[in-house]
């Protein structure tokens, strides 16, 4: 089945389940404050949508723009940034999100900008209270509030975080849009490396393992362990210390027979799914 973009214009053929994948992996909701002596209270509000990627990435960015229809491209050093900023323009991304959902406990932060994002539509950003909402909203999304804000607004207290629950993606071996939502979030979080070692059992001295691993905050453990049930393999390992979780599969069968196929069936050439090219000509 062909997609194409439920935005503001744009015309690219992109599966929906894949651009949300990729988001939870890489966006950002942010809500930006800035001291302006020129608006009536003395701040300036701005909703942001972006996706931050290395420079050599942008590709993968226009083809977003040209999904949602809106935003702008820019490219920083060796960073590239999509980004989305008009209030009009950020109505295609609340209703793409509401249509597919977030699948990471970036869902909190997507129903915290909405909030922000009705107040300030709404017209009651232009009141003090207003104000106070918002800040209060910026203070539970993201880091919280920096230095600057709690300076400005000491009283200030977070609205509480929208609970996320423990989202389980079950196995569906048909289910095409949980495959699209994976082969999104890998784009994203994922890796697929060739590790080699010195080795005195190897008859050429080296050693050569194949490794493809999913990396996320502990927060969405429950997540990535249902990626051992997508996969049919891997394990999950969970650091308590580090607040890391990550899903890993080294076992060369695994590789050749489970995970490559599965991306192999995903019909686009994203980001880390280059790497998967690669992988797959050293091992044939």
């Amino acid at each position: 089945m062909k997609y194409t973009t439920i935005a503001g214009g744009g015309a690219y053929i992109f599966n929906p389940n894949f651009v949300t994948g990729f988001c939870d992996a890489e966006s950002c909701f942010s809500i930006n404050i800035l001291k302006n002596p020129f608006y009536n209270l003395g701040w300036k509000l701005s909703l942001v949508f972006s996706i931050h990627l290395h420079s050599k990435d942008i590709d993968i960015l226009y083809k977003f723009q040209k999904f949602f229809g809106v935003g702008n491209v820019n490219l920083y050093g060796d960073s590239a940034m999509f980004q989305i900023t008009k209030l009009g323009d950020l109505v295609f991304i609340l209703e793409h999100f509401k249509l597919y959902p977030l699948k990471t406990h970036k869902y909190a932060d997507y129903l915290l900008f909405k909030k922000a994002f009705e107040i300030i539509n709404n017209k009651k950003h232009l009141t003090i209270e207003g104000l106070h909402e918002l800040i209060s909203i910026r203070a539970s999304l993201n880091k919280g509030l920096p230095d600057r804000l709690k300076k400005a607004f000491p009283s200030i207290k977070p609205v509480l975080r929208p609970e996320a629950s423990n989202i389980y993606i079950e196995k569906i071996p048909n289910n095409s849009n949980i495959r699209h939502w994976v082969a999104g979030f890998v784009s994203g979080e994922g890796t697929f490396f060739i590790h080699t070692s010195k080795s005195k059992t190897h008859k050429l001295g080296i050693s050569v393992a194949l490794n493809f691993f999913v990396c996320q905050n502990i927060r969405d453990s429950y997540l990535l362990a249902s990626f051992s049930q997508i996969f049919g393999c891997g394990y999950i390992n969970i650091v308590e210390k580090s607040g890391i979780v990550t899903f890993s599969v080294r076992k060369i069968s695994d590789i050749t027979d489970k995970i490559i196929p599965f991306f192999k069936s995903i019909i686009y050439k994203e980001l880390k799914l280059k790497n998967l090219m690669i992988l797959k000509r050293h091992l044939f």
